[in-house]
């Protein structure tokens, strides 16, 4: 069975108490609602969820008039994006841009898509100010990280290597030990 986790003080979230306060209690169980469709999803691991709107506003009890504005109004609040193509019947895609936090270890995922996924990361797992998720070469250096499909792991065997040399592991570091890690795979890989 798949699961979530909810910290202790989710509904105290500066975005759950907003939803509470535009949309009721009804909201922040709409969001609980999300997170448990989230934690069936094939690629929860991604963030992503997709369903068509029917499926939707089935889910979270929603009518075609009230479903675009609570998930507008959780996309302006930067906790989720929505993306549908323009064609008849597609699917509406929703990603929870920081998911880390509701899903267990054992979900992480290894490879991001977005540079929001990296951000997220970076915020959750090594304590950034999500600031740095609207820093020009932050973002620049995280939808590099994921067009050349920098993992996880990679990432944290360059943290190594930066608290071994005395380093913060700021981004600029980071990538430059990344560099280091990558080139070094390509070495064993050719022995």
């Amino acid at each position: 069975m798949a699961s979530i986790k909810l910290p202790a003080d989710f509904s105290a979230l500066p975005v759950v108490l907003k939803v509470e306060q535009k949309f009721g209690i009804a909201g922040y169980a709409r969001m609980i609602k999300l997170l448990e469709l989230l934690a069936v999803s094939p690629v929860r691991h991604t963030g992503v969820i997709e369903l068509s709107e029917s499926d939707w506003q089935e889910a979270l009890q929603l009518g075609p008039a009230l479903l675009s504005p609570f998930l507008s109004y959780l996309s302006r609040a930067d906790w989720l994006s929505v993306e549908q193509s323009v064609e008849q019947g597609s699917l509406l895609r929703v990603t929870v841009i920081d998911f880390f936090p509701f899903l267990p270890a054992a979900d992480a995922p290894g490879l991001f898509t977005t540079p929001e996924q990296w951000c997220a990361w970076c915020a959750h797992e090594l304590g950034m100010p999500p600031a740095v998720g609207t820093d020009p070469q932050s973002t620049r250096m995280f939808r590099r990280w994921c067009a050349t499909n920098v993992t996880v792991v990679e990432v944290e065997a360059a943290i190594e290597l930066a608290v071994r040399a005395s380093e913060p592991p700021v981004l600029v570091n980071l990538h430059k030990h990344l560099k280091t890690v990558r080139t070094t795979k390509i070495e064993q890989a050719s022995r």
